[in-house]
C-alpha cells in the first residue's frame, strides 16, 4: 500500500509531522501512524569503500575475502556451486576479481549473491566471460559499516534540533563519515585492548570528533533564501539548540 505526499503536504519545512494511515483489511480497520520531516537539504552518502581503503591501506587485507575456481560463467555472472554457501546477498556491493584463467585482469562489482546456486552476479558486464578455468577473489564491502555510520552522524545533527532549516552538502560530512566509517571497523577487528586496531579505533574517533566539531553549520531559519550574520558559523559543539 502506497500513497504520495504532495505539495500540499510538503509545503513547510519542519520536523516530526505526523501521518495518520487508515485502512480496512478483512472488515476491520487498522490504523499506523508515521512520522516525517521535510528538510532543507537532504544528505546522501558520499564515500565508498575505496575512500575507506585510501585512507587506511590496511584494511584492504583485513576485509572479509574469500577465494575459489568457478563452476561456470556468463556474461553478468561467475558461479561457484563448490565453496560460496554464504548467505544470500553475502557479498553484495563486493568486488569479485579474477586472478588466474580465463578472464585474468578483469575486476566488477558485485550486484548480487545467491546462495542456492554460487551465483555470484556483477555490473558491469564481463569482457571475457569466466569458465571453469577461472580462479577468483571476492572482497566483502564496507557498505554496511559507512551505512551505520552515516545513520549516527545524521542523528547526531537531528539531535541538534532544527534540523529542517540546515543548509548542509553531504561533502561537508566526508571526512567526519570516512573517520567514523573505519573508527567502527577498527573496533569491529580488534581482538584484544590496546593491540593495533583498538589504537587505530581510539585514534579515528579523536579525528572524527575534531572533524565533526569542526564543520560550520548554516540555518535558514526564516527560509528567505539568503544567510544572515545570525544563521551563519554555527559549530556542533556550539549549538544546544533543543528539539523542534
Amino acid at each position: 500500500m502506497t500513497y504520495a505526499l504532495t505539495a500540499i503536504h510538503t509545503a513547510e519545512n519542519d520536523l516530526n509531522y505526523k501521518a495518520v494511515w487508515e485502512y480496512v483489511y478483512n472488515g476491520l480497520t487498522y490504523y499506523e501512524t508515521q512520522l516525517f520531516d521535510i528538510v532543507k537539504s537532504i544528505l546522501s552518502i558520499p564515500i565508498t569503500d575505496d575512500d575507506v581503503y585510501d585512507e587506511l591501506e590496511s584494511l584492504r587485507k583485513a576485509n572479509t575475502q574469500a577465494q575459489g575456481t568457478a563452476t561456470a560463467g556468463s556474461a553478468g555472472t561467475i558461479t561457484d556451486a563448490t565453496k560460496r554457501k554464504e548467505s544470500d546477498d553475502y557479498w553484495k556491493g563486493g568486488i569479485v576479481e579474477i586472478i588466474a584463467g580465463i578472464g585474468v585482469g578483469q575486476k566488477r562489482d558485485i550486484s548480487g549473491f545467491t546462495q542456492s546456486t554460487g551465483v555470484i552476479s556483477i555490473t558491469p558486464n564481463w569482457a571475457t566471460n569466466p569458465d571453469t578455468t577461472s580462479v577468483y577473489r571476492v572482497v566483502k564491502s564496507f557498505s554496511n559499516k559507512i551505512q551505520s555510520s552515516f545513520k549516527k552522524i545524521e542523528t547526531m545533527l537531528y539531535d541538534k534540533g532544527k534540523r529542517d532549516s540546515l543548509i548542509l552538502e553531504s561533502s561537508q560530512v566526508e571526512i567526519p563519515l570516512l573517520y567514523l566509517t573505519v573508527h567502527f571497523i577498527c573496533l569491529d577487528l580488534m581482538s584484544e585492548l590496546n593491540d593495533k586496531w583498538d589504537r587505530l579505533a581510539t585514534e579515528y574517533w579523536k579525528k572524527f570528533d575534531l572533524a565533526f566539531n569542526n564543520m560550520t553549520l548554516e540555518y535558514d531559519e526564516d527560509e528567505s533564501g539568503a544567510i544572515d550574520d545570525e544563521e551563519s558559523g554555527h559549530k556542533p559543539n556550539e549549538l544546544r539548540i533543543g528539539r523542534c
